[in-house]
């Protein structure tokens, strides 16, 4: 599939060297296609027909700069699309692996893209200790071996695994020039380094709203390089996010910097320092600044932050034949969340796990969606279902779960389920954590709609 050619200043086509011919049995006359410059189109003339079986195989590709990529991937998200979409511009060659339409893993050969790099930027790991353990542990196992060695959290570093699953999906999003391939292939699930499930069609409405803040926000702040200067402390109740974001300014530190000291992304950085200079109470500069502390006095931030965090919740799926009860979508939810938590209990870190995935309910680490707030796991490993169904009611009544509202609260307990799998993931062993998963899909096959 990946074979190599040159094509050599006479235009003359030759496999590269060392690689035998990928067009043994393609002989034929063919036709060269007008396209952008970095992808070559040949048809055969006549044409010959027949289909291609063998996968994985290349089924789309076009040209970026001419193909708005947002209707390819809302379309892959809707029609739960199973294979890879390879994008190939001048800022790097990204892919996303897909599974029924949702997004399991991505990949990006820019340094920058890095899940090393994602934790740096965000303020989880110092750049010398990540350095020191890469120097030990390969990097395809980095995220593993910083939480053994207590370096970072299991729910940290699934905050960060999701993060760089954006910023890859966002670098494909901002691709106007190179090409693209929609690739079907089989998902080995086992081979997956880390249990995760993104939805496509709210990675796709986040990085929408991204790329439409940020050209109001450059407006002001043209670069992530700009320094930030304290003002004028803030006088009363501020939000959480400006809080933390305004504990961090001294003059010297960049939008980034303060950023990655308050455990923010550049884009959440620059939304909160935008909206800090809306509030007067600092101003941006090309120079560093004086340096202040902003008194802790002054600070003091209420429980509803001012600007809510993006949601990344997806809108409901196309309805679907087969009615669910709330019910049994809790009721099978939960079966999973305590078959998690026995097979932690059995290797002795169940109170951890607890007060980590709690943890992560009440900061909205795991899902956004208004059902599960203030929900928590009892020491059973479930959620309170009466509490959760009651609940489910009032806010399907309300309108805020949606046309499917059924289908919203499945997306809010697979979150959920996910984050908790993820967290097993690092206890477990190979074939405990196989087993798990296969119990798992069983669960949810009993309440699949056709």
């Amino acid at each position: 599939m990946d074979a190599r050619f040159l094509v050599d200043a006479r235009g003359a086509l030759s496999p590269a060297e060392g690689q035998g011919s990928a067009l043994t049995g393609r002989t034929g006359y063919y036709r060269l296609q007008s396209t952008s410059p970095d992808w070559v189109v040949l048809l055969r003339s006549p044409a010959q027909g027949g289909l291609h079986e063998t996968r994985p195989r290349v089924v789309l590709a076009g040209d970026c700069g001419a193909f708005h990529l947002a209707d390819l991937i809302a379309f892959l998200g809707q029609s739960r699309w199973t294979g890879v979409l390879r994008v190939t511009a001048p800022s790097g060659e990204r892919s996303l692996l897909l599974k029924d339409g949702d997004v399991r893993s991505a990949a990006s050969d820019s340094s920058g893209d890095r899940i090393g790099e994602v934790m740096v930027r965000m303020g989880y790991v110092p750049r010398a200790a990540l350095e020191k353990v890469l120097a030990e542990a390969p990097p395809s196992r980095i995220g593993k071996a910083l939480v053994e060695r207590g370096l970072i959290k299991a729910h940290d570093l699934y905050k960060c695994l999701n993060e760089q699953i954006s910023e890859i999906f966002h670098g494909i999003m901002l691709s106007k020039e190179g090409s693209f391939a929609l690739i079907d292939q089989e998902i080995d699930e086992k081979a997956l380094t880390h249990n995760l499930s993104l939805s496509m069609n709210g990675l796709l409405m986040d990085s929408i709203r991204k790329i439409d803040e940020l050209t109001q926000f450059r407006k002001r702040i043209p670069h992530g390089r700009m320094f930030v200067l304290l003002r004028k402390p803030a006088e009363g109740k501020i939000g959480p996010e400006e809080a933390a974001v305004l504990a961090q300014v001294n003059g010297q530190r960049s939008v980034i910097e303060v950023g990655q000291a308050a455990r923010f992304s550049e884009f959440d950085a620059t939304r909160i320092v935008h909206h800090l200079l809306d509030m007067g109470l600092v101003k941006v500069s090309e120079q560093p600044g004086v340096a202040a502390v902003v008194p802790p006095s002054s600070v003091s931030a209420i429980a509803a932050p001012a600007i809510p965090p993006p949601r990344r919740s997806a809108p409901p799926p196309p309805p679907r034949p087969v009615v669910l009860t709330v019910e049994r979508v809790v009721s099978v939810f939960n079966t999973i969340f305590r078959e998690v938590r026995d097979e932690v209990a059995a290797r002795g870190t169940l109170e951890p796990f607890l007060i980590s995935a709690n943890a992560a309910l009440k900061g909205n680490g795991v899902s956004t969606s208004p059902v599960l707030s203030g929900l928590m796991f009892d020491e059973g490993g479930v959620l309170p279902a009466a509490q959760l169904v009651a609940r489910y009611g009032q806010l399907s009544t309300e309108g805020q779960l949606g046309s499917e509202p059924i289908n919203s609260l499945k997306q809010a307990l697979s979150d959920v389920m996910f984050f908790l799998l993820f967290q097993a993931g690092e206890l477990l062993e190979s074939a405990a954590d196989e087993e798990l998963a296969r119990r798992v899909k069983e669960h949810l096959a009993t309440i699949e709609t056709k």
